[in-house]
């Protein structure tokens, strides 16, 4: 009998033939306004159109399911790219139709709705003595990181080898890392390299170098004082004080939201023991002198931080507090709401 190779070859050649995909989408703007499709992994730009009448649209071929975004600017959504028809509304942010997005979005729906859950059991926590109140958030923080990690599990373990895996398993990156990291190992080696996991796995080594129990890391600001001189974290930090680090934007909505909790935290506390510093990050100079002329923040501030500390601090959104010792130690990451006071009660009390 002869060898059947070339009959296999012809086999293997068709499994890797480029199908077709297309994009059909939304976006309300201009007549001639360009929109892009690029791969996020690779860079690349896979196509360029145009806006008509807040209509546009994409077809080509694809040899693997690709992980892109549509749009233009901070105008844009990201999906998975495999063959068949996705529908893209750059307007509401929403994609679906193949698949992959569409399983992608059911999980994503559910994993953040326990988010939501969690945040409403937490305000029915109500006023609790403070230790209480500590130990209940965790209790809560554990039971959603639970439920999420579960979630994520059994969506992973059906798709190591591919990017609705892949995804999925870049929701949990910060919300269990222990987790993450074991599920990581199972991922295939492409999955594995892709950037966002890769990405993932970087920042929780750096995490683990200022977790809770590490000493600061310093930095400088230059001209980061109001008054335009340089500033260093370790001007407050370490200096026998217990210091609560803020870091947020005139921008961020979340971050103007925490103000009423800080304002009550330092009116309560500072003095010789305990002090707030705001720092902001990723915000224009002017933007933030014009925030805090409305705003009433009257404890220290650090303005022009950038992407100094969420570099260092691998902070990936903001608000975020991070609470210091007198010595310069962390103690916590990630106070929120009434958990700020109630934290700081403690700490002070324990002394």
């Amino acid at each position: 009998m002869k060898p059947r190779l070339p009959f296999l070859a012809c086999l293997l050649c068709l499994a890797c033939t480029p199908k077709t995909y297309t994009v059909e989408g939304i976006y309300t703007a201009e007549n001639g306004t360009p929109v892009h499709l690029i791969d996020l992994d690779k860079g690349d730009t896979l196509a360029v159109t145009s806006v008509q009448d807040n209509r546009f649209s994409f077809t080509g071929k694809t040899d693997a399911p690709r992980y892109v975004y549509v749009g233009q600017g901070r105008e844009r959504i990201r999906f998975i790219l495999e063959p068949g028809t996705v529908t893209a509304d750059i307007d509401e942010r929403t994609s679906g139709g193949t698949p992959m997005v569409d399983a992608y979005n059911a999980f994503h729906t559910r994993f953040y709705r326990y988010d939501a859950l969690r945040n409403q059991e937490r305000k029915a926590l109500g006023d609790m003595e403070a230790q209480a109140l500590n130990e209940a958030w965790a209790a809560l923080d554990r039971k959603y990181a639970g439920l999420q990690g579960d979630l994520t599990d059994s969506l992973v373990r059906r798709n190591r080898d591919n990017l609705l895996g892949a995804l999925a398993l870049d929701d949990l990156a910060t919300k269990d890392t222990a987790r993450f990291m074991a599920l990581y190992r199972d991922m295939s080696p492409a999955m594995q390299a892709f950037f966002m996991l890769s990405n993932d796995r970087d920042d929780i080594v750096l995490r683990s170098r200022t977790a809770p129990g590490k000493m600061f890391t310093d930095y400088l600001v230059k001209g980061g004082n109001p008054d335009g001189t340089d500033v260093r974290l370790s001007d407050y930090v370490g200096k026998g004080k217990y210091i609560l680090l803020d870091h947020w934007a005139s921008w961020c909505g979340p971050c103007i939201a925490e103000m009423p909790y800080l304002k009550k935290t330092w009116e309560a506390f500072a003095g010789d023991r305990f002090d707030i510093v705001s720092i902001a990050v990723s915000d224009k100079r002017e933007d933030t002198v014009g925030a805090l002329a409305r705003l009433d923040m009257p404890w220290n501030q650090i303005l022009d931080g950038q992407k100094i500390p969420s570099d260092l601090y691998n902070i990936s959104a903001i608000p975020h507090l991070i609470l210091f010792a007198p010595d310069g130690t962390i103690l916590q990451r990630g106070l929120r709401g009434e958990q700020i006071y109630a934290t700081v009660a403690q700490v002070l009390s324990e002394e």
